[in-house]
Formats: C-alpha cells, structure tokens, sequence
C-alpha cells in the first residue's frame, strides 16, 4: 500500500495572526475562500495544500496543537528572526545535537514546530 499526504487543515483562534506568520515564515499565499458561511484561507506549502479553518466552525477548543512539525531549514538564525518578529515564540534556547542546530517554535495560535538546520 502506498500513500501520500495530499493536505492538512488547522484550526485557527486568530486568523489576521496566523496568516502574517506563514506567509512571513514560510512564504505561503493565501487566497481567501467562502466555505460553510464562513471564510477559510487556502495556500501551498511545498508539496502540501494547507487550509485555515476558524477554530469555531471546526468545533475545536484544544489551547494546543496535537501535533508538531520538524521542519529543515537552510539558515535557522534567520528563520528564528522571521518567526519571531511576525509573533512566533521560543520554547527552549537554540540547542546542537545529533548533527543539527534546533530550536522549537509557537506559531501565534501555540501549535509548536522544530526549526533544524544541519551542521
């Protein structure tokens, strides 16, 4: 059996914050769209259609994600700037390990992602 994961949607408490943070961070363009009487936002992140839902159509009320990104980086100073001046925070200090240089993230709705860059 094979598979791919074609999308992923995201539950959204603060919409307007959430899309400056991944159109700055990861450079995603959004277009709005008119689904179930409300607005979603669609963009692509490399090979994987993400979807902004507002967290009160999905019903949901998690304070925190269930998941967590790993995401590969080319310059993680610069990305951490980027993150954290379009309201990502820091969860622990920059720390080196098994070959990378990683730092864990809150995106602006506290959904958290591993930033690495190899050494």
């Amino acid at each position: 059996m094979s598979y791919q994961i074609e999308g992923l949607t995201l539950a959204i408490t603060d919409m307007s914050k959430m899309l400056d943070f991944y159109t700055a961070v990861f450079g995603i363009d959004f277009t709005e769209q008119d689904m179930y009487s409300s607005r979603l936002y669609a963009g692509q992140w490399g090979d994987l259609k993400l979807l902004f839902c507002p967290a009160e159509l999905a019903q949901n009320s998690a304070e925190q994600n269930r998941h967590q990104f790993d995401i590969l980086v080319d310059d993680l100073d610069q990305i951490l700037q980027v993150a954290k001046s379009h309201g990502g925070q820091m969860m622990s200090h920059v720390t080196e390990e098994g070959g990378f240089r990683s730092v864990g993230i809150y995106d602006p709705d506290r959904n958290s992602m591993v930033f690495k860059q190899k050494l």
